[in-house]
């Protein structure tokens, strides 16, 4: 029972969170690329980003415990080890890289931020998470199912 319960925490954790991910990809980020002054543009993203990364850090740290549980019952496989390094990665994003980033592409005076440019490698990078999220949840039913 407590196995299924786990899973259950761990699908429904992942949903939101490459849901989420998929969103401010897809429509987030061409939204604010149409969107009117840099001002404007950082101000739409900074909105999204703090009320969307409270939910995702909530839905990593229960992806990661209701993970660690699973692997403990399953044990570990190629697919398994897919969705670590993916979870450490989204982690070390979540818990502090994230602000380093953010920090390095804002820290010029606002007449000297290129947002376009910006927005462009932000969205890019995005959509390779996005891509690697996909590959792990198909290593994640690889590893149930083989």
């Amino acid at each position: 029972m407590l196995y299924v319960i786990a899973l259950i925490i761990h699908v429904i954790s992942i949903i939101i969170w490459i849901g989420g991910v998929s969103f401010v990809t897809m429509i987030t980020f061409p939204m604010i690329q149409r969107g009117g002054s840099s001002l404007e543009q950082v101000m739409m993203f900074q909105g999204t980003e703090h009320r969307f990364g409270k939910i995702a850090k909530t839905m990593v740290i229960l992806a990661g415990l209701s993970g660690l549980y699973l692997i403990k019952v399953k044990g570990l496989s190629f697919g398994v080890w897919v969705m670590i390094i993916l979870w450490g990665v989204y982690a070390s994003l979540l818990f502090g890289l994230e602000k380093m980033i953010f920090k390095k592409l804002f820290d010029k005076p606002s007449d000297q931020i290129d947002t376009k440019k910006i927005f462009t490698l932000l969205q890019g990078f995005h959509w390779i998470v996005l891509t690697l999220s996909f590959l792990a949840v198909a290593a994640g039913i690889w590893a149930a199912h083989y």
